[in-house]
């Protein structure tokens, strides 16, 4: 793959291809965007990818006393064109950026990846379907039982289960992940036709690693509060997809704050015959979503509702007294149809809050990312007191579910402008004589500080806001 530095020599090579070829070391089996200014460079073998994929015109570049090596790059601003096809190709993407200003560079720009986009585990919107889950799930099988476990990194959902090996194919058709994460040498596993599959090494799949890296990640001494303490082989599916997730993201995933149990028994296994024949969310005429259930039903006005009809349509609920709860909560809503109008008014500007709070975390949320949250904040009091004011009790614990996060929208309302630009490098951003000195939120489940940086008061900071 580094024919040019074999045959020049490592003395012989660029400063700049040295610092190439040392980071292109450590994610050989992805493509490296490299970022010089104000174009992001690929060379070698992920040029010649590059310019399969995109069409981008290959040249050369000139390294050192070496033979000149093929090169392709694209301006730093068309990433989000260009990034979706190129993970729809099934390309592993590393995102390496420049880590200082170039005029304050004694020698070379110090660079590094910042971010690893797969089929599976990305936060870029362009990539994500905002009315269905993407998830990388792992697989790990003992004998006759397997563990699996799928994690939603746009999310944050990070659900396990163990099942026998033979219904292992049952859980992918359900869940439906883009990526399947498997250990070395392993079969493709059933029921994963359309996903990308990835080798790990053995070691990630080890009990005490799985563990530990659980428990790291979450910062407890056991997993007892997860109820997962008898699930040994489902552990190792969820330290395996956890770190997989954690090594794409750079470590950057707090948002991750729960791992829920799933009981397979809970939901009635769909195989792709009879999604295919109930067309339930694809037709069988052209195989997309039009004139499917889930086109006919859903009117939902925000993603994470189109989200959960999609979930729910796919997993049929088997508990009747389940059943009963979620039959209550739309019979209450068919029947009143003053709750459902005020419902919809309330609902209509929110925005995928569910996906913006997870792009906060990660540091990637810009100024109209956190215009949605100040938004959906400031309706959230209105849309309790309707639920917590009806009859059905389904509703009313919906209701009481609901967090406004005073703390929050009062930081948010003081520190926002009330019409923000797309991104904080626009500037225009902070309310003219803010100051977050000693601003603080308090938000349950648990208490987060967040504060408005002081770079981003400054028209030319180019950092997202990072909580």
């Amino acid at each position: 793959m580094m024919a040019a530095r074999k045959q020049a020599g490592p003395g012989k090579v660029t400063p700049l291809m040295r610092q190439y070829y040392r980071i292109k070391e450590r994610h050989a089996d992805a493509v490296l965007l490299f970022r010089m200014g104000d174009f992001y460079e690929t060379f070698e073998e992920d040029a010649k990818r590059v310019h399969d994929v995109l069409g981008i015109t290959l040249t050369k570049r000139s390294n050192g006393q070496a033979s000149d090596v093929p090169l392709a790059g694209f301006p730093h601003h068309a990433l989000d064109t260009y990034l979706p096809r190129l993970v729809s190709a099934g390309l592993r993407v590393a995102i390496c950026e420049q880590l200082e200003d170039p005029k304050h560079a004694k020698t070379v720009v110090k660079r590094d990846v910042v971010e690893i986009v797969t089929p599976g585990v990305s936060l870029h919107d362009r990539l994500l379907d905002p009315k269905r889950s993407t998830y990388v799930a792992a697989v790990h099988e003992d004998g006759e039982d397997a563990g699996v476990a799928y994690l939603d990194a746009s999310t944050g959902e990070f659900v396990v289960t163990e099942v026998s090996a033979d219904r292992i194919g049952d859980v992918l058709q359900t869940v439906q992940p883009a990526e399947i994460v498997r250990v070395k040498g392993a079969a493709r596993p059933d029921g994963a036709q359309e996903a990308i599959v990835t080798v790990l090494e053995d070691w990630v799949f080890t009990r005490e690693y799985a563990e530990e890296t659980l428990l790291r990640h979450f910062r407890t001494h056991s997993l007892k509060g997860f109820g997962l303490d008898d699930l040994s082989i489902g552990i190792v599916a969820a330290g395996a997809v956890l770190h997989y997730v954690s090594e794409t993201q750079q470590g950057r995933i707090p948002h991750v704050r729960a791992l829920t149990r799933l009981a397979p028994d809970g939901f009635m296994a769909l195989d792709p015959q009879t999604k295919r024949n109930l067309e339930l969310v694809a037709s069988m005429q052209g195989g997309g979503a039009e004139g499917s259930l889930v086109h006919i039903l859903d009117r939902t006005l925000t993603p994470m509702g189109a989200r959960m009809l999609r979930r729910r349509l796919i997993r049929p609920l088997t508990n009747v007294g389940q059943i009963h709860r979620r039959l209550d909560a739309v019979e209450a809503l068919f029947a009143s149809r003053r709750l459902r109008d005020a419902a919809r008014e309330l609902l209509r500007p929110v925005g995928d809050v569910e996906r913006v709070a997870a792009r906060a975390a990660t540091g990637r949320a810009g100024p109209r990312d956190l215009d949605h949250v100040r938004v959906t904040l400031g309706l959230a009091p209105a849309i309790r007191g309707l639920l917590e004011a009806e009859e059905c009790e389904t509703l009313r614990e919906l209701g009481e579910l609901l967090d406004p996060c005073p703390g929050l929208l009062e930081e948010l309302r003081m520190g926002l402008v009330d019409e923000p630009p797309a991104a904080i490098r626009d500037g225009g951003a902070i309310r003219e004589g803010y100051s977050p000195s000693s601003t603080s939120c308090a938000c349950s489940p648990g208490r987060a500080r967040t504060s408005l940086p002081a770079s981003s008061r400054r028209r030319s900071g180019g950092r997202a806001y990072r909580p």
